[in-house]
């Protein structure tokens, strides 16, 4: 599927959402076409914002949430998409489309209140504000926890059986090998976390000696802090910063998790923790606290164990040590969490549970067809083979493979195999259908939301007849977002045919020097093509229809090339005019 990623932070920078963008986008990349978008928009925002006001007051992304819905919309008409990914509330809350969207997240912001304590009671106001906009305007939602799921339902009144609870998983390349330890004879604990004071650093250090004050060897590795009073120990190692973009700080990363025994995170905080999905896949219990999102990652008993707030340190080092006189306890325990990395933790579970989601939401969408009839000469064998190859999967079209006319010249042959096909649709009384010529393939821009939306509202025009794409033209004139009305235009590998163009056709008296584009563009006087194109036409090496384009070979990608190059140019200052219309009329 051609699917927009709505996102103000850069899903392709690792850093970003401690990395969950990076590997939600690299996962769904793999199934789909994917574009980052919402960014151009959002740093208009800012720049506008900055030559304002500078930074009193500072930027808030929520204040322009009106802006982001008109400049969203616009952009939508333009570049259509078989569905939207959106991340951030305040570009959702006003955008309006036909596009199916889903909306993604890991908290809202009345949880995120709840435990942070925000004191800006205005600004909390309007996030919530939009929020709520924005869950009842997505078409689903998807959650990583129950936790948030029931907070949009409780607080924001969305809908549940539009919510889906998928979570997320362990932001690793390498998955580790997994092995039982044989023998423990130091106990390893590891702390991750930026935020000393809210990750419960201080009680990791009481957990730590309250583990060595009971004769166990222990030692402790904190990566991601730089605690200021802490005990000098030599066996306390801290790790301010590791960055696993690198490939010595990944390979750091895993030699710690490889030898460490288990995590402790006595969070005051947590909206559902990737690392603890790291921690399973290396087979490291989590002994965590039972807050926010925590327990839909972390199953008490299975993968770790869950305390509550107040619990005191005494009593995870008791676990702990429980754990560390019982070999065949922590082992199980250790198989249990890899197990829970390897059936639900993970980004290919995520990934698929998201794709079946997606086809869902599509499929509900779609339902409707159209007749496309594939002219083939029968001894072109080569190109039936790619012609079919384009059509497989594709349930939108009824497709129907039609034995060409020839004839010793053939520009005539093409012309009455086109009339054969209209004769065919018109004793079959179809009232639009698809002409196709079996160099046709489809270009990465094809949807077919997108084909029937043109189709649509190109017949509210009065077009008779609608292209794919096309190799040459004189003079375009925007329509619609997508479809632009032309003077005349070359290359026939895939148009659309209204009825009202049938007699028209028929009628014609196709002529020895005369061309079947040429033709149509002279006859039939509302005609538009689709751009981005949809469609364009295979070099095969040779024609069947025009001698010139076996002269040149590279001819026919050429055509297009330049044509492309000629609707950027197009589209460019179209595109440049709307966004300035957007700032100056809606701020």
């Amino acid at each position: 599927m051609n699917i927009a990623f709505l996102s103000s932070l850069n899903p392709r920078d690792i850093h970003n959402w401690s990395g969950t963008l990076y590997y939600m986008y690299h996962h769904l990349e793999k199934d789909h076409r994917l574009t980052w978008t919402g960014w151009q928009q959002y740093e208009e925002a800012i720049k506008f914002h900055r030559e304002n006001f500078g930074e009193d007051p500072p930027f808030s992304p929520e204040k322009y949430a009106q802006l982001f819905g008109k400049m969203l919309t616009d952009l939508f008409h333009y570049e259509y998409y078989d569905l939207i990914i959106c991340r951030d509330y305040f570009f959702l809350a006003y955008l309006t489309t036909d596009i199916p969207v889903v909306y993604i997240g890991d908290t809202t912001c009345r949880l995120f209140n709840q435990y942070l304590k925000i004191a800006d009671s205005p600004k909390l106001d309007l996030a919530e504000k939009l929020e709520e906009r924005s869950t009842q305007k997505a078409t689903h939602i998807v959650y990583a926890s129950e936790w948030a799921k029931n907070s949009a339902i409780n607080h924001y009144h969305a809908t549940p059986e539009k919510i889906s609870v998928i979570e997320f998983g362990a932001n690793i390349d390498n998955i580790p090998e997994y092995t039982d330890h044989d023998c423990i004879s130091v106990c390893n604990l590891l702390f991750i976390g930026k935020n000393w004071e809210m990750k419960g650093g201080n009680k990791t250090i009481e957990i730590f000696y309250s583990v060595k004050k009971k004769g166990i060897p222990c030692t402790l590795t904190i990566i991601g802090s730089t605690p200021t009073q802490i005990p000098k120990d030599t066996d306390i190692v801290v790790y301010p910063y590791i960055d696993k973009s690198s490939s010595e700080g990944q390979k750091l990363f895993e030699q710690i998790l490889s030898q460490s025994h288990y995590l402790i995170a006595p969070t005051l905080f947590d909206c559902f923790g990737i690392i603890y999905c790291e921690a399973s896949a290396y087979g490291i219990p989590v002994l965590t606290t039972d807050v926010g999102g925590i327990s839909q990652a972390v199953h008490n008993g299975y993968n770790g164990f869950l305390f509550t707030a107040d619990t005191p340190a005494s009593e995870y080092a008791d676990k702990i040590i429980d754990l560390y006189m019982n070999k065949d306890m922590y082992t199980n325990l250790r198989r249990e969490c890899r197990k829970h990395f390897e059936t639900r933790l993970n980004w290919n579970v995520w990934k698929k549970r998201m794709n079946d989601l997606l086809i869902s939401i599509k499929e509900r969408e779609e339902g409707t067809y159209i007749p496309v009839y594939v002219i083939n000469i029968k001894e072109r064998e080569e190109r039936r083979k790619h012609i079919v190859r384009e059509f497989e999967g594709k349930s939108e079209f009824e497709f129907h493979l039609v034995e060409a006319c020839t004839h010793s010249k053939g520009t005539i042959g093409l012309w009455n195999s086109i009339t054969k096909v209209i004769k065919m649709a018109k004793e079959r009384e179809d009232d639009v259908i698809v002409i196709c010529e079996d160099d046709h393939f489809f270009t990465e821009n094809y949807s077919s939301g997108l084909l029937f939306k043109e189709i649509q509202e190109a017949y509210m025009q009065g077009a008779e007849l609608l292209s794919g794409g096309i190799g040459g033209f004189g003079q375009a004139v925007p329509v619609g977002y997508h479809r632009y009305w032309v003077d005349w235009f070359w290359n026939t590998q895939f148009i659309v045919i209204y009825s009202s163009a049938f007699d028209t056709i028929l009628s014609y008296e196709f002529q020895e020097n005369d061309t079947a584009d040429g033709v149509l563009s002279k006859i039939i006087h509302n005609k538009m093509v689709i751009y981005p194109f949809i469609s364009e036409q295979k070099d095969f090496g040779y024609s069947d229809v025009t001698l010139g384009n076996m002269e040149y070979p590279g001819k026919i990608r050429e055509f297009f090339t330049r044509t492309n190059a000629k609707f950027k140019m197009i589209r460019t200052i179209q595109e440049l005019s709307v966004l300035e219309y957007c700032i100056k009329y809606t701020l």
